[in-house]
């Protein structure tokens, strides 16, 4: 008796053991997702291992399984995965100022796929690649869309009218409306420090990050007259200049070799206060070596004015020499060019038109000059003398 019921212990043991190891088709799960595909096996009586690899399907979704869908299994057994880990990531190349087909062509090449978008861009010409979203150097998974921004050209924008504005609500107008602002000063006292012209000019279109020049009206400036008495000629010009003065120059007789080419007196005189630009007559000694006899030595007074520039290259200029009756009694001018060493004018510069101009009023004169220069490779100067009825 005890032995029939050990038996039958033993077999309902192997029975129940045994349901578990049940037989089962294995449900296709070939291109869904992981999930998915571990919860159709699950519904099964399945378990499953996985296996990762880098493929250009998506990432997660099952590549193949072993064994495939539809063969008869035990359920104790585990069904193989292979899962796509995605293809990978790669780094987005910089293709910004590239033409757009080649920059169209480094985004295939580095695994991603290109989706065009134009933008206006000032800084890039149309159909040149103004850079990518996301941005060079990224580093993104492959077959990942990258939008392409090519420029189809800088924006056209009206430009603004900002004459008459002071120089800061001129800045801020034109920069808010997208342009660049660059400045220049004329002295001229209509409205100091607010805007005389503007290029271009207003009402026009402009391509947004291009500059407009803009002309600032500046009052003249006051400035002390430094002493040039005793120097040169040449260093009396210099300093004179340095003070952003100029100089005219009258010559007088000397009988001291010792003061010839010298500034033996200057007007407006040396400390006082004048108008920056202004005129500073120096007069200059010119020894005449005498002979016998002795010629008359005549009344002291201007013989002459000479007034001399220095020429820049590239560059059309009126100079003028201004004078009043009593300065210059009966002046008559003329105008030369002057090379180094005082030789002839180099090549690249010529007068091209020199006279007498009227003067501002009755009791003054002028003489003019207007010079044409190209291709200077040495100092030229342009020289106006009037001569003058000596007093």
């Amino acid at each position: 008796m005890l032995a029939a019921i050990s038996s039958l212990a033993v077999g309902f043991a192997l029975l129940v053991s045994g349901c578990g190891d049940t037989t089962a088709k294995v449900p296709n799960t070939v291109n869904q997702t992981l999930a998915v595909g571990q919860q159709m096996l699950g519904a099964k009586g399945f378990k499953s291992t996985v296996k990762r690899v880098t493929d250009k399907q998506g990432k997660d979704e099952i590549l193949s399984q072993d064994p495939v869908g539809g063969t008869e299994q035990k359920t104790s057994e585990a069904v193989a995965l292979t899962v796509s880990d995605g293809p990978g990531e790669g780094v987005i190349p910089d293709v910004a100022g590239d033409p757009a087909d080649r920059a169209e062509q480094q985004i295939r090449e580095a695994g991603f796929t290109p989706v065009i978008s134009e933008v206006f861009s000032s800084a890039h010409q149309a159909g040149f690649a103004v850079g990518t979203t996301p941005v060079a150097g990224s580093d993104v998974e492959k077959d990942t869309k990258v939008t392409l921004k090519i420029s189809k050209g800088a924006q056209q924008v009206k430009v603004p009218n900002v004459v008459g504005l002071t120089e800061g609500s001129a800045d801020t107008a034109l920069t808010n409306a997208g342009f660049r602002v660059d400045h220049s000063y004329q002295v001229s006292s209509k409205s100091p420090g607010k805007v005389l012209a503007q290029d271009p000019s207003s009402g026009g279109s402009a391509s947004i990050g291009s500059s407009v020049q803009i002309t600032i009206d500046q009052a003249p400036k006051k400035v002390t007259v430094p002493n040039a008495v005793g120097q040169t000629q040449s260093q009396g010009d210099r300093t004179l200049q340095n003070a952003g003065l100029d100089a005219v120059y009258a010559t007088r007789i000397v009988t001291n070799a010792s003061q010839n080419g010298i500034v033996l007196a200057m007007s407006p005189g040396a400390g006082s206060s004048v108008t920056q630009g202004t005129n500073v007559a120096l007069t200059i000694g010119k020894y005449n070596k005498p002979t016998p006899p002795v010629p008359p030595v005549p009344p002291p007074g201007p013989s002459s004015i000479v007034k001399q520039w220095n020429l820049v290259a590239d560059q059309t200029k009126t100079y003028t020499v201004t004078w009043g009756a009593g300065q210059c009694p009966g002046g008559d001018g003329n105008a030369v060019l002057k090379g180094d060493g005082g030789g002839s004018a180099m090549s690249g510069a010529q007068i091209t038109a020199q006279g007498d101009a009227k003067g501002p009023t009755s009791n003054t004169s002028s003489y003019y000059a207007t010079t044409t220069t190209s291709d200077i490779t040495s100092p030229v100067t342009l020289v106006i003398t009037i001569t003058c009825l000596v007093q």
